[in-house]
């Protein structure tokens, strides 16, 4: 577990600092609160899987596949559609943000446990 957790907060900053670097100069607000959710929930799943995978080896694969397919329908419940609904001033450039930072940080996890899987 601990050599995952540091590539895991790593990636979440690098996709923090480079949402940020690419809506600022555009003049778009930064959606820091998104990509905070997006770092709680990952962390969460990946000590979720690693809890799992102690108690049989298979697990592991199975809960960041179903956890990462059950974090995007949280996500259109809880970030996406209730955005939508109170049309707040700039709500489509944060859930465009989230939505682009969300697809990237998946990507990102897939990878980092295939790679866990492939060392283990």
């Amino acid at each position: 577990m601990k050599n995952l957790l540091l590539p895991l907060a790593a990636l979440y900053a690098v996709l923090a600092a480079c949402s940020a670097a690419v809506v600022t100069p555009l003049g778009y607000a930064w959606y820091g609160t998104g990509i905070l959710w997006i770092a709680v929930t990952g962390v969460t799943q990946f000590f979720f899987a690693f809890a799992l995978g102690r108690r049989t080896s298979k697990s592991f694969v199975w809960v960041v596949l179903g956890g990462g397919f059950l974090r995007m329908l949280l996500a259109a419940a809880t970030v996406i559609l209730p955005m939508s609904i109170a049309q707040s001033e700039g709500f489509r450039s944060d859930s465009l943000q989230f939505a682009a930072v969300f697809m990237l940080a998946q990507a990102g996890e897939t990878w980092l446990a295939v790679r866990h899987i492939k060392s283990s």
